[in-house]
Protein backbone atom coordinates (compact mmCIF):
# COMPACT_ATOMS: atom_id res chain seq x y z
CA UNK A 1 0.00 0.00 0.00
CA UNK A 2 2.83 2.40 0.71
CA UNK A 3 4.19 2.12 -2.82
CA UNK A 4 1.58 4.56 -4.14
CA UNK A 5 2.48 7.38 -1.75
CA UNK A 6 3.56 10.58 -3.46
CA UNK A 7 3.59 14.29 -2.75
CA UNK A 8 0.82 16.57 -4.02
CA UNK A 9 2.93 17.94 -6.88
CA UNK A 10 3.31 14.50 -8.49
CA UNK A 11 -0.18 13.16 -7.82
CA UNK A 12 -1.69 11.32 -10.79
CA UNK A 13 -5.37 12.14 -11.21
CA UNK A 14 -8.13 10.00 -12.64
CA UNK A 15 -9.46 10.69 -16.12
CA UNK A 16 -12.30 12.99 -15.00
CA UNK A 17 -10.71 14.33 -11.81
CA UNK A 18 -9.73 17.95 -11.46
CA UNK A 19 -6.66 19.04 -9.50
CA UNK A 20 -7.38 20.56 -6.10
CA UNK A 21 -6.63 24.20 -5.51
CA UNK A 22 -4.21 25.08 -2.74
CA UNK A 23 -7.08 26.58 -0.74
CA UNK A 24 -9.18 23.40 -1.01
CA UNK A 25 -6.19 21.21 -0.16
CA UNK A 26 -5.44 23.37 2.92
CA UNK A 27 -9.10 23.14 3.96
CA UNK A 28 -9.08 19.33 3.64
CA UNK A 29 -5.83 19.04 5.62
CA UNK A 30 -7.27 21.28 8.36
CA UNK A 31 -10.44 19.13 8.46
CA UNK A 32 -8.43 15.90 8.77
CA UNK A 33 -6.25 17.44 11.49
CA UNK A 34 -9.41 18.41 13.39
CA UNK A 35 -10.83 14.88 13.08
CA UNK A 36 -7.54 13.40 14.27
CA UNK A 37 -7.43 15.79 17.23
CA UNK A 38 -11.00 14.95 18.30
CA UNK A 39 -10.34 11.22 18.07
CA UNK A 40 -7.07 11.56 19.97
CA UNK A 41 -8.56 13.66 22.78
CA UNK A 42 -11.90 11.88 23.27
CA UNK A 43 -11.80 8.36 21.92
CA UNK A 44 -10.45 6.43 18.97
CA UNK A 45 -13.81 6.31 17.15
CA UNK A 46 -15.45 9.55 18.27
CA UNK A 47 -15.62 10.95 14.73
CA UNK A 48 -15.75 8.69 11.68
CA UNK A 49 -16.17 9.22 7.97
CA UNK A 50 -19.25 7.62 6.44
CA UNK A 51 -21.48 5.32 8.45
CA UNK A 52 -19.62 2.12 9.36
CA UNK A 53 -21.75 -0.55 10.93
CA UNK A 54 -20.78 -2.30 14.14
CA UNK A 55 -21.19 -5.75 12.57
CA UNK A 56 -18.53 -5.33 9.86
CA UNK A 57 -16.45 -8.49 9.53
CA UNK A 58 -13.18 -6.54 9.33
CA UNK A 59 -13.93 -4.79 12.62
CA UNK A 60 -14.48 -8.10 14.38
CA UNK A 61 -11.19 -9.48 13.08
CA UNK A 62 -9.10 -6.56 14.26
CA UNK A 63 -10.71 -5.61 17.58
CA UNK A 64 -8.35 -7.78 19.65
CA UNK A 65 -5.22 -6.92 17.69
CA UNK A 66 -2.26 -5.53 19.59
CA UNK A 67 -1.45 -1.88 18.79
CA UNK A 68 2.08 -2.99 17.87
CA UNK A 69 1.02 -5.69 15.41
CA UNK A 70 3.40 -4.40 12.75
CA UNK A 71 6.50 -3.91 14.86
CA UNK A 72 6.70 -6.75 17.40
CA UNK A 73 7.52 -10.21 16.02
CA UNK A 74 6.78 -11.89 19.36
CA UNK A 75 3.19 -10.54 19.31
CA UNK A 76 2.27 -11.94 15.89
CA UNK A 77 -0.46 -14.57 15.83
CA UNK A 78 0.76 -18.14 15.30
CA UNK A 79 -1.29 -20.62 13.27
CA UNK A 80 -0.85 -24.30 14.15
CA UNK A 81 -2.14 -27.28 12.22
Amino acid sequence: MLIDLCDHDHEQLGLLAEPQSDAKRARNEKLMATLDKLNREHDKNTVRLGMPRKQNAWELRCEHRTPRYTSRWDELAVAKS
